[in-house]
């Protein structure tokens, strides 16, 4: 059964407060899309960025091989969101087969599919891009040249796969809750949202220290959580209504 299907199945929640949410958020992603645009196709922040992490002297980003960046915020990050998520989709079926008063079934739908979609669509988007990780650009001793965003890789050098932020997106995955979670009312959902920015800020922010991103990475892999987030939410029909303001 398709996702159009089981939200038709599925008992449709009033319509008028979700098409303003969706509206609204709609917009704030055109902005923000042409926002990021501008700040790093129109400037050279990326590099300049990159630059303070590098040490021209070693020819090497000094922390591409720490141990805590690379063994605790890279690998052991990486195995505690798949518990996390695993745990996550068992209170989803819990919502979807209408226990859970404050997760409704659409929003259930919603989340279980955020939370695969989300590094799903990252994936993707690599394949669509050719853009290169810092420690392989020729500024920071590698062999590839800095690309922009619709920038084909040159002939003879293998395409990069380093846009979006793939370890980010782990993080910004759980964006996702912060619009199932609305019916719970607002603080769940500010949760939620904070929840997910932190993770994904402190995940990418660890990865840049390493060199094996820059900062555009990480704030498009935001928006595509965001677009995702939402777009999920209109195909499922989820119930973006704030419950009970008591428990903002």
């Amino acid at each position: 059964m398709s996702t159009t299907e089981l939200a038709t199945a599925l008992p449709a929640p009033p319509l008028e407060a979700s098409r303003r949410w969706l509206l609204a958020q709609s917009a704030l992603l055109a902005l923000s899309a042409l926002l990021l645009y501008w700040i790093f196709e129109g400037t050279d922040l990326d590099r300049r960025l990159a630059h303070t992490l590098f040490d021209a002297e070693l020819g090497l980003f000094p922390l591409r091989h720490n141990w805590f960046l690379e063994a605790v915020m890279h690998k052991t990050a990486k195995q505690v969101t798949y518990v996390l998520v695993a745990a996550s989709l068992w209170l989803c079926w819990q919502g979807w087969k209408g226990r859970l008063s404050w997760l409704p079934p659409r929003n259930a739908l919603l989340a279980a599919l955020g939370m695969v979609a989300i590094p799903l669509a990252t994936s993707t988007a690599k394949l669509l891009t050719a853009r290169y990780c810092p420690w392989d650009i020729i500024d920071f001793g590698g062999y590839a040249p800095y690309l922009g965003l619709f920038q084909a890789a040159p002939q003879g050098i293998k395409a990069g796969q380093c846009f979006p932020a793939g370890h980010a997106s782990t993080g910004f995955l759980w964006i996702v809750w912060a619009v199932a979670l609305r019916p719970a009312g607002l603080r769940a959902a500010r949760g939620a949202l904070a929840v997910g920015l932190l993770a994904g800020a402190l995940l990418g922010t660890a990865r840049m220290l390493q060199g094996a991103h820059f900062l555009s990475h990480t704030l498009w892999t935001l928006w595509l959580a965001w677009a995702v987030s939402v777009s999920l939410a209109l195909a499922v029909r989820a119930d973006l209504g704030f419950g009970d303001r008591r428990r903002a």
